[in-house]
């Protein structure tokens, strides 16, 4: 038998009456040659039992541990195993179309340089949403502002249910632990995964995600509490301090990435007096805490936390409408052509045209009657 190209991650707690169909349809693959680990959570005999039937299949292997990991725990020790050259992560209660791996891989071969290669995710059970996140390409620096820019209106982290390289993985990490059982670290696990390539979205619904009452999405992930909203900056900001390499860099990837998500607060609806000098306080104690005050030190603080509250009230009008959204961009890009382009007008103005084209592109696309 060949050497499998794709190692699949399924990690499972509570299962047992959903994880049979999930790998059934990973034996229904027109693309067969990958491997399976099957990592049941917190000795659940009952998933463990659903799963042996499988085992007869030997690109199937299953391992229980002992003591719950929760699932940031089990991911990551999926991570740590010896993955082939793709690693794909398959939640226990999703599916996916028999093509999912043909396709995908068919875009992988020709884009090496592609961190994660994904396709869109249909709802079912519940909702019937299809979840979109946008292809991000360019530079490391550039990869960085175009995902930090859009935070948190990316929506769920539907690259993490792709095909992930495993050299990007292996640059990346473990994803961060939490006390808030890790709701939002993802994300600076995606930005890491930026540093190394592309983002590539395939605009078809091949992933099927199961929308039921017992899903980690309901029960944590929306409802995470506002404290955990500061480990979503110290994840991204550590991602994109990575790939700084002036001062310049910094300030604008510090104050990007503190403006968005106290954009996302204020599309909330939060309305206490002084809550975006509050929150950004809270950021900065969390750096403290966790002992990484490198990322945003004492000498950076007073420029990140200058005129906050002026940027608070322009934040709250520009995301009432679709069109100040796309205004704020521009702004942004401009700020950001400045700083990788200082001395090269030329070049500055090429990146600021090239991104106006593929936002209107975009925005014709919405504006446009189906």
């Amino acid at each position: 038998m060949a050497t499998p190209r794709i190692t699949v991650g399924l990690p499972v707690y509570r299962g047992a009456d959903l994880i049979a169909k999930a790998l059934n349809c990973l034996q229904q693959q027109t693309f067969g040659n990958f491997e399976a680990i099957i990592s049941v959570d917190g000795n659940d005999g009952e998933s463990a039992e659903a799963c042996r039937p499988f085992l007869s299949d030997p690109r199937f292997r299953m391992v229980v541990h002992p003591e719950r990991l929760d699932w940031v725990g089990n991911f990551n020790w999926l991570l740590r195993q010896d993955l082939k050259e793709f690693f794909c992560y398959r939640q226990h209660d999703d599916t996916t179309a028999p093509e999912f791996f043909e396709v995908l891989l068919r875009v992988a071969d020709k884009e090496p340089r592609a961190a994660a290669i994904y396709c869109d995710c249909q709802m079912i059970g519940g909702r019937h949403d299809i979840e979109i996140f946008p292809s991000i390409k360019g530079e490391p620096l550039d990869r960085m502002f175009q995902f930090t820019a859009r935070l948190p209106y990316l929506g769920p982290p539907v690259p993490l249910r792709g095909l992930i390289q495993r050299a990007a993985i292996r640059q990346a990490g473990l994803v961060r632990f939490d006390e808030f059982r890790a709701a939002w670290q993802v994300f600076g696990w995606l930005a890491n995964l930026l540093r190394w390539g592309n983002f590539r979205r395939i605009p078809e619904p091949l992933y099927y995600r199961l929308d039921h009452a017992r899903s980690y999405t309901r029960e944590y992930w929306w409802g995470a509490a506002n404290q955990a909203w500061t480990t979503l900056f110290t994840g991204v900001l550590d991602a994109a301090m990575r790939v700084c390499r002036t001062p310049q860099e910094r300030l604008f990837f510090q104050q990007t990435i503190l403006d968005r998500i106290i954009a996302y607060q204020s599309f909330r609806g939060t309305n206490e007096a002084n809550w975006a000098e509050r929150f950004a306080v809270e950021c900065l104690e969390r750096l403290r805490h966790e002992g990484n005050t490198h990322l945003l030190n004492v000498k950076e603080v007073p420029s990140i936390l200058e005129d906050l509250h002026c940027r608070v009230d322009e934040i709250r009008s520009i995301e009432r409408s679709r069109l100040g959204r796309g205004i704020s961009q521009i702004r942004q890009q401009y700020r950001f052509a400045k700083i990788i382009y200082p001395r090269s007008p030329v070049r500055r103005v090429t990146y600021q045209i090239r991104h106006m084209v593929e936002m209107l592109g975009k925005m014709r696309k919405l504006w446009l009657p189906k």
